[in-house]
């Protein structure tokens, strides 16, 4: 199989970059599988083991879009996309990655990719892929310190830093934040609350910093209003042995079963599950990344998309029973 990737992003991301971090991941672990993989991307890409086309357009603008076909290998099979491309007409059998819940997004496409069940429900797919991660990047603590750890963006509501606050002022216990700047923090309202509850605030963070912090964390806390497509700070509180305690939206349920965490719909779940986390196993949490969510099921789960591109398969349905691609 030899896949063509399409990337607007310079990689390997440096910072802050979920979906960036994802693709760099999926392609490493499809040179391990043994695919030939080709990368169209910004100036400065580098992965090992593919092969890197740098672009000087943006790689979803309309004029790249219609002289791709000149650069493209011969024995190129598909195209992959993480942006949807405003052209529809390509030589190769094309897909695309669906990150969000915008309503463009969840717009119904035979050639789109969810992250999660419940995502794809919403977008009117049969199938998804989800997200995974390569657990070498990440610390594995059975023993942890005295916090919890809010790491989402803290400029968003619908992450539910304000929820995170409250508990840490209302029981007491230590919360460190990382995700944004204290001033997305004083737009959502939180400013005042952090600082009765004495909580640390990190601001954004990445590498070992970032390891170091989701390893040593009692819990993860994510509190979540809106319907998550995938939420991949789950699987990385997960892989570094941290239990979650997060709300039944979106992918949660999918992820979080009662072994590694806690699923809660009102303030006193929330409440009862923090006083209860320390039941939690790490190596359960750990082993949950290790049998479902690593980077080579991933590869894998999209490898099964591939083919059924090529084999002229519509992959969305609104009426075909849910069933996971991994």
């Amino acid at each position: 199989m030899h896949v063509v990737h399409v990337s607007p992003w310079r990689l390997p991301v440096t910072g802050y970059g979920g979906s960036q971090r994802v693709l760099t991941w999926l392609v490493s672990a499809q040179v391990e599988l043994g695919m030939r993989v080709t990368v169209f991307a910004p100036s400065g890409t580098k992965l090992p083991g593919a092969e890197v086309v740098e672009v000087a357009e943006k790689p979803t603008s309309q004029r790249f879009l219609r002289s791709i076909a000149e650069p493209l290998p011969v024995d190129a099979q598909v195209l992959h996309f993480q942006q949807f491309p405003r052209l529809s007409a390509f030589s190769l059998p094309w897909v695309v990655t669906v990150h969000g819940n915008s309503p463009g997004e969840l717009l119904p496409h035979p050639r789109k990719i969810f992250l999660s069940r419940d995502h794809s429900r919403r977008g009117g797919s049969r199938f998804f892929v989800y997200n995974g991660l390569d657990p070498a990047e990440y610390l594995y603590r059975e023993r942890k310190d005295d916090y919890f750890l809010f790491l989402s963006k803290v400029s968003r509501k619908s992450k539910g830093i304000d929820i995170a606050l409250r508990l840490a002022h209302e029981l007491g216990f230590r919360l460190v934040v990382a995700g944004g700047t204290r001033w997305d923090l004083w737009k959502t309202g939180g400013w005042w609350t952090s600082w009765r509850c004495r909580a640390e605030f990190v601001g954004e963070v990445s590498g070992r910093t970032k390891a170091e912090l989701l390893a040593n964390a009692r819990a993860l806390l994510f509190p979540i209003r809106w319907p998550e497509p995938f939420g991949l700070a789950v699987i990385e509180a997960l892989a570094s042995g941290t239990p979650v305690i997060t709300a039944p939206l979106g992918a949660m349920p999918e992820i979080v079963t009662p072994e590694v965490g806690f699923l809660c719909s009102s303030l006193a779940e929330f409440q009862q599950a923090i006083a209860h986390v320390d039941k939690i196993s790490p190596r359960a949490c750990r082993q949950r990344v290790l049998e479902h969510f690593t980077h080579r099921h991933m590869a894998l789960g999209y490898l099964k998309q591939y083919r059924r591109v090529l084999a002229g398969e519509n992959i969305a349905s609104p009426s075909a029973p849910l069933r996971s691609a991994t």
